[in-house]
This record gives C-alpha cells, sequence and structure tokens, in this order.
C-alpha cells in the first residue's frame, strides 16, 4: 500500500503487489487448471505465509484445501475468513464445485448464513434501495434530489480520473445541478440534465443508462453511420435498402440537420450532454454515435450534399426503436469477426467487438485457413471494446512467448487513514502474464490498425500488442478511455457508471486521456474515401514486406 497524494502512476510500482507473490497466484491457477492440485495449494499457502490472509488468497486456498481433501483445514480457513471479515459472497460458496465435500458437513448451512449476512452488510453499504424505484413519467422532488445526491456521492468517493479535469469543481457543479433538478419533474428532463452533469468529467467510461422506457425517446437513431472525415460529416453506412430509394447514399454530406448547420446542431443539441476522454474520442460521439440521436417518434430533416455534383436537398429520414435498429444490424453482416485474404497473401482480420467471446472463437476456429496468409492485419477500428481477455486469446497466438498486460489503480477508501489525516491512497495491480497458445502460433509479419474508435478492451489489446513489439500500430490514436466501470442504480429506473480503475501500459505509461498513439499515422481522405479506398489499410500493407500497393474497402 503506498500513501500518495493524487495517487501519480509513476509510483504505482510501489502500490502494486509484490510481483513474486502475484506471480505465484497466477501460477497457482494454472497449476489448479493443469490438475496439479498439489502444488498450487503450496504456491498459495507460500502467499498466505508471506502476506498474511487476504481475500485474493484467501479464496484459492478454501479451493485448493478442499480439493485436496484437507476438509479440517478448509474448515479453518473458512472460519478465519469470516472471522477477518474476508468472507466471500454466498453464491461463491454454493456454486464453487471444489467445495462440494464440505456441503455435507452439519457446520455448511452456519458458513452459508455468515456469508449472506456479510452480503446483506455491502448491499446495506453500497446499495440504496429506497431509491433505486422503477420507471415512471415523472419524479417526486424527494426521489429526483435523493438520485442526484446518490450520483454527486459515489463519483467523489470512486471516479479514478479527477485529476485529468482539475478546472472541474464537482461540488460547485452538484449544487448548480441541484437547483436544475428541482425544475424538471418530467423524467425525461430530469436524466437529461444527470446526463449534462456527468458530461463535464470528459471520461468515456463515465456516464448514464437511461431508463428503457426513454431510450426509444432520447437514443433512438436513423438506419445509417456517419463520419467524420476532413472536416465533414459523411454518410458513411446506410443499414436499410429503403433509405436509398428516399434518396440517400453512401458519400453524401451532411451540412444541416433539422435546419440547422451541423456545427451549431452539435454545439446546441449534442455535445453538452456527451461525455468523451479525449478530442478523437468526443470527434466519434459527436459526429457518428451520437450525432442523429432523438426521439424515435420524430423524423429528422437532413440537408444532404450529393458528392458527385455538389447539388443539396432535404430529406426526412425516420429514426429507428432500439429493436428495429438491432434487426438492421443483424442483417448488415454487423459480426464481431470477420476476415479476408488480399492479393499478396495477407489476411485482413477484423475484429469489430469484444463484448462476448465470439471474436475469439470465430478467430480460434478459423486460424488454419488464416494461418496460411504472409501476413495478417488486424483491424480494430471499429472495435469498441469489451472483456479485455477475448483479445488477449487472440494476441496469444502471435508470439511463443508470454506477454505482458496493463498495470492498473484504483482508489482506496481507508475511513481511519483520512481520520488521521493521512494522504490520499491508491492500490493496483502489476501487469498479469499471458501464456502463448500452445497449439496455434503465427510467425510472420503482422500490424494492427487503429482510430478513435478503437476503445477500451480494444486498447488493452493494442497497448499489450505494442508490448510485444510484434508490428506496427497504424492508423489514428485510440480513444484514450479504458478502466472498469463501477454501476449503481438511481430513481427512475436509470443507472449510472463511473469509471474506478485506471490502467496504464505495462511499463507504467498513461494513455487514458490521451489514446495510444500509431507508429505511423494514417487517416482516410475525402477524395480517397469516396474513391473506394482504404487508405489506412495501405499504409500498414505498405509497412509489410513485399506489400500489394493498395487495397479497397
Amino acid at each position: 500500500m503506498l500513501l500518495v497524494a493524487g495517487g501519480s502512476s509513476p509510483l504505482l510500482s510501489q502500490a502494486a503487489p509484490r510481483p513474486p507473490a502475484k506471480q505465484r497466484l497466477d501460477q497457482a491457477e494454472l497449476l489448479q487448471k493443469a490438475g496439479r492440485v498439489d502444488e498450487a495449494l503450496a504456491l498459495v499457502q507460500a502467499d498466505v505465509s508471506d502476506e498474511g490472509l487476504l481475500l485474493r488468497n484467501a479464496w484459492p486456498l478454501l479451493q485448493l484445501q478442499a480439493a485436496a481433501g484437507q476438509l479440517d483445514a478448509a474448515w479453518q480457513t473458512l472460519a478465519r475468513m469470516a472471522d477477518e471479515r474476508q468472507m466471500v459472497p454466498a453464491k461463491w460458496l454454493e456454486t464453487a464445485q471444489e467445495l462440494a465435500p464440505m456441503r455435507a458437513d452439519p457446520r455448511w448451512p452456519d458458513a452459508v448464513a455468515r456469508a449472506r449476512a456479510a452480503d446483506a452488510l455491502r448491499e446495506r453499504l453500497y446499495g440504496a434501495a429506497a431509491i433505486e424505484t422503477p420507471f415512471r413519467e415523472t419524479l417526486p422532488l424527494n426521489e429526483r434530489l435523493a438520485g442526484l445526491s446518490r450520483l454527486w456521492a459515489e463519483v467523489k468517493t470512486h471516479f479514478v480520473n479527477f485529476e485529468l479535469v482539475p478546472g472541474l469543481d464537482w461540488d460547485a457543479l452538484y449544487l448548480q445541478t441541484l437547483e436544475r433538478v428541482s425544475r424538471t419533474p418530467r423524467s425525461e428532463d430530469y436524466y437529461r440534465e444527470l446526463m449534462r452533469m456527468m458530461a463535464q468529467l470528459h471520461d468515456g467510461h463515465s456516464g448514464l443508462v437511461l431508463p428503457e422506457p426513454l431510450r426509444d425517446r432520447m437514443q433512438a437513431r436513423p438506419a445509417l453511420r456517419t463520419r467524420w472525415i476532413e472536416g465533414r460529416v459523411l454518410i458513411t453506412q446506410l443499414l436499410d435498402p429503403e433509405l436509398s430509394r428516399r434518396g440517400l447514399a453512401v458519400g453524401q454530406e451532411i451540412t444541416a440537420i433539422d435546419g440547422q448547420p451541423v456545427a451549431g446542431y452539435v454545439q446546441r443539441h449534442v455535445q453538452p450532454f456527451t461525455s468523451a476522454s479525449t478530442p478523437q474520442d468526443l470527434a466519434q460521439r459527436l459526429y457518428d454515435y451520437n450525432l442523429l440521436r432523438g426521439d424515435a417518434r420524430r423524423a429528422l430533416r437532413l440537408t444532404l450534399k450529393d458528392a458527385q455534383t455538389g447539388a443539396s436537398r432535404v430529406l426526412r429520414v425516420p429514426r429507428l426503436d432500439g429493436k428495429a435498429r438491432a434487426a438492421l444490424l443483424a442483417k448488415a453482416d454487423d459480426a464481431s469477426f470477420r476476415w479476408r485474404m488480399l492479393p499478396g497473401e495477407v489476411a485482413v482480420v477484423e475484429l469489430r467487438s469484444f463484448g462476448d467471446n465470439s471474436a475469439a472463437q470465430a478467430y480460434l476456429a478459423a486460424f488454419e485457413q488464416i494461418a496460411k496468409a504472409r501476413a495478417i492485419v488486424f483491424d480494430l477500428r471499429e472495435n469498441g471494446g469489451g472483456n479485455s481477455s477475448v483479445g488477449h486469446r487472440i494476441l496469444a497466438t502471435l508470439s511463443p512467448q508470454a506477454f505482458e498486460t496493463s498495470q492498473w489503480w484504483t482508489r482506496s477508501q481507508v475511513s481511519a487513514w483520512r481520520a488521521w489525516g493521512l494522504p490520499l491512497t491508491i492500490e493496483g495491480g502489476s501487469p498479469e502474464s499471458v501464456q502463448p497458445d500452445a497449439q496455434r502460433q503465427f510467425t510472420g509479419p503482422v500490424a494492427v490498425l487503429t482510430s478513435g474508435g478503437t476503445y477500451s478492451a480494444a486498447e488493452d489489446f493494442v497497448a499489450a500488442f505494442k508490448r510485444m513489439a510484434r508490428g506496427p500500430v497504424v492508423g489514428e490514436a485510440t480513444g484514450g478511455s479504458t478502466g472498469q466501470p463501477l454501476f449503481f442504480k438511481l430513481p427512475g429506473g436509470g443507472s449510472a457508471r463511473v469509471c474506478s480503475k485506471r490502467d496504464l501500459l505495462p511499463d507504467g505509461t498513461e494513455f487514458v486521456g490521451k489514446g495510444l498513439q500509431p507508429d505511423l499515422l494514417a487517416r482516410p481522405t475525402l477524395a480517397g474515401w469516396r474513391a473506394g479506398r482504404d487508405e489506412v489499410l495501405e499504409a500498414a500493407l505498405a509497412r509489410l514486406p513485399s506489400s500489394p500497393p493498395s487495397a479497397g474497402r
């Protein structure tokens, strides 16, 4: 544990668990999966001897003792966990297969009861059942104020990126928002004010999750995608053929929305409610994700400029509710993984999401064919993140050596230390070591494509790839936002998330609030995009040995 003013990351290595202890537990987990229970148990016991009984080693110790048939020792460990307030949730006890031999013991019901009591205390401390009310069209004043107060307090206690917004007076903003929400009984207006407040954190992993009935009123989008290219908003994808029949086309420029020039519309209706970590993240959100959001019951009036003639026309474009848009996306080949082989035997592997395991599973299933390529280009430009371990499974096929993932830190809440006047505390973790895939290895040249849309767990992929020194990163800076959101509920059926964990490169370098910079900067141009060229992919191919000169989208 380290006491630091402001929690500056250069000191993180002193705050993190000692590497030998971390490596011991990682190795113990691998041994346990391999069925070498006695060896795993010896490592965990050594960790407890050196570090004391902590939740991170108590839980594996309990499981391994039970799996090894050391039931008396397991019961002693479980009793210590309860006595020393290191008890795990009751659900863990009830579902862990390793603990099956303990469940016939007459002491088991009491152990589960103690775990449930600990669960109940945690819920009292961290929950707020009285204000976690269901959706209503209007909310009473006491609920509106309680919800705002919970939002203010959770952010103040857990937000990990305050030093990235040094000019923000969170308490003053709270007072201003108190006055605003006192005048907004309608749930729609109330949540809009909370969004306005959260946008001031300038953090892509902190924000509001609207109540379900409000999503189609406030976040419905038309069946198209847009992008900011060289200072203009272009239509880049039509999800519904009906829009083509109405006169919309890929490549058209949107110059006005509902009669307002795009810049003014964004300034008034989009940016005040958009939280983003970096300029490139903000551009992605303002001119793609959030630009055309609104009420599904109200069509947009888009002023469109033709790419060839320069002529303008105004078209009405409907917004779609969430179900209708999701159905169109499912038809539009929006899969998390796809790949193709280019001339010159270069495989382009698009990793579009790590939201579930499908990208890694599909990649590993196709690996035999992909590995026939001379080189691989991994395209993460549209990957908004998900679970970092999904990307790590893919990276494990690119090197026979283990590779390191990110460092991290979080704010530590030690009430007595604050009472004693001690400085702010942080604690964190050293990089984890990911083992190579023993069955699959690709040894040829590799490159990775990035953009401002490369986000969160996708950035963790890029960070680890850079650490591996396996090849160039080509494109634009990544979004610059990753971490662990802390979710909690609000009145009226909504919820919020606050970034509670700061990630760094394996060597401790900061990239949150900055983005991961490419080794070779390349971005699309209007002329190139309209000509059907993928200039970023072309730049990557040019960096690979004996590459073909060009590539299309």
